[in-house]
């Protein structure tokens, strides 16, 4: 948790940090316990997670024990989050010290669902899916809008479809989730939400529902927004291999499939902002990071390798935005598979791209004036578990960068030059980490927003918020500028004087049809 993200009055407000209030009450969880023990000691703990996050209040803790933890008898999910924290008091689930749980649904519809609560840590857990023992075939004969085994979802995070209660102030952090037929982290209709230094891979393969490794449907402000603050940071992850294998039962064609999307933030007017950093994204059958029909985003500093390896839909690009308004993509690193495309200014508003390093593919159809299209020069590029994306000596993104006070650390939390900072999520002096874990069977799908009408939401991703997740402001409100700074940065569409204009009337005019609809991002 070393690595922070800052801008000159911005704090990421990472849940591992130190909270200024102490957990009330600690309930231990082991498949060797029982539900009916106090669950208040190691010695004692509850058997199933269940009965722990039905038991927390404010400020309490669930640690969870060494042990597979899988779906009850006729249970629809692992575990349902459904009390809140508050400010100042989250409700924290987390591995014992020392131990390495491991959360595995079977045929569930979710690993871990949040059902429009708020307040929440979820950390340091590992959530491994079914798909070793699902083959392609089974999911194309099997799969259905009423299965949860073709559709399960990693961590769904979502509102509460009886009280309308919208989920918010929500980190989920240092997280393993993989190998799930749905979507890896999905969040809709959230707000206060991140989503930093989790290892996402081999989701989405069999769903037939749109899903991506993580996801950010539909956020929705439950305070008052503003496009300058960041509410939504997606930081410092790893994702792979998250591919959609098959059909989406809304339009019968393959659709996404992406390490990260930020989608559709227009269809409620989503007024906070949203930080995109640090993240490596490689090897997805869609994009590797996207906006699609959003506003006030930043993607920044961040390395796309050889995404789009679908063979079933049109090649999307490494790291773009698509419908979207009031969007910088800016210091990033993608390196492409030929023939795919490089980035999109297809019916873009107000979207900046610059001192971006471009390799492979197609030409970009939009370049910044400080853009360059070279070999970045990665250490050992690969989509297998020896991958190096760190910068050679001589790299052209080393020292090339653009300052961006939101950014000053690297995915190892190594500093960032201040004057000329390197390109991509590693700078050049980053030490190398720790090896991840390769995913052992075939690449998964990305998750989906439809649900299952009556069983638990399917794949609705989400992320965190600019505030710490006990509630307490990280430090005064960012001063993120639209336009970068007013430098004559490359736009596409129309110029950032009348985004925010243009993107009221098109919701204006296009609001009713926005609601869930996930067309094919090309």
């Amino acid at each position: 948790m070393s690595a922070v993200l800052a801008g000159s009055a911005i704090s990421l407000g990472l849940a591992g940090s130190p909270m200024a209030h102490a957990a009330s009450r600690t309930y231990y969880v082991s498949p060797s316990g029982s539900d009916s023990n106090p669950g208040t000691s190691p010695a004692k703990p509850f058997r199933t997670l269940q009965k722990a996050a039905d038991s927390t209040a404010p400020g309490d803790t669930v640690s969870v024990m060494n042990g597979t933890y899988t779906e009850r008898a006729g249970g629809s999910d692992v575990m349902v989050i459904s009390r809140s924290g508050r400010a100042g008091a989250p409700i924290t689930f987390q591995a014992y010290p020392g131990h390495h749980p491991v959360i595995h649904p079977v045929a569930a519809w979710n690993g871990i669902r949040v059902n429009g609560a708020s307040h929440l840590v979820i950390r340091g857990l590992e959530v491994k899916g079914n798909n070793a023992h699902i083959s392609l075939a089974d999911a194309e004969r099997g799969a259905s809008t009423k299965n949860g085994k073709y559709n399960t979802n990693c961590v769904s995070i979502e509102k509460n479809r009886s009280s309308g209660a919208l989920p918010h102030h929500i980190d989920v952090v240092g997280n393993t989730v993989h190998d799930c037929a749905g979507g890896g982290i999905g969040a809709g209709n959230v707000d206060h939400l991140t989503i930093d230094r989790n290892h996402v891979y081999g989701n989405s393969w069999y769903t037939v529902f749109a899903t991506s490794g993580i996801s950010v449907l539909e956020a929705q402000d439950v305070d008052r927004g503003a496009p300058g603050t960041y509410k939504i940071r997606i930081t410092n992850n790893t994702v792979h291999d998250n591919e959609t294998k098959v059909k989406w039962e809304h339009c019968h064609c393959y659709s996404d499939g992406n390490g990260i999307i930020i989608d559709t933030l227009k269809g409620k007017n989503y007024q906070g902002r949203v930080l995109v950093a640090n993240n490596v994204s490689y090897d997805n059958g869609g994009s590797g990071i996207h906006s699609y029909k959003s506003q006030h985003v930043d993607i920044l500093h961040n390395t796309a390798y050889r995404n789009g390896r679908s063979t079933r839909m049109e090649s999307y690009a490494n790291i773009y935005a698509q419908d979207s308004t009031d969007v910088r993509i800016l210091d990033n690193v993608a390196y492409g598979r030929p023939g795919q495309n490089t980035n999109s200014q297809h019916h873009n508003v107000g979207v900046t791209y610059d001192y971006n390093v471009y390799y492979g593919g197609r030409a970009p159809e939009v370049k910044g004036p400080h853009d360059l299209v070279a070999d970045p020069g990665f250490i050992n590029p690969g989509t297998g578990p020896g991958a190096d994306f760190r910068l050679r000596k001589g790299s052209p993104a080393i020292g090339s960068g653009k300052p961006l006070p939101e950014v000053t650390t690297d995915i190892t939390g190594a500093r960032r030059t201040a004057g000329a900072p390197d390109r991509g999520a590693y700078a050049f002096t980053a030490k190398e980490t720790a090896p991840r874990t390769a995913p052992t069977a075939a690449p998964a799908q990305d998750d989906g927003s439809a649900q299952n009408p009556g069983a638990p939401a399917a794949g609705q991703s989400g992320g965190q918020d600019v505030s710490a997740a006990d509630g307490t402001s990280t430090g005064p409100a960012n001063d993120v500028r639209a336009d970068g700074d007013g430098e004559p940065l490359a736009h596409t569409g129309a110029g950032l004087a009348a985004p925010l204009g243009v993107a009221a009337v098109a919701l204006v005019l296009g609001g009713g049809i926005i609601f869930l609809i996930r067309r094919k991002r090309s």
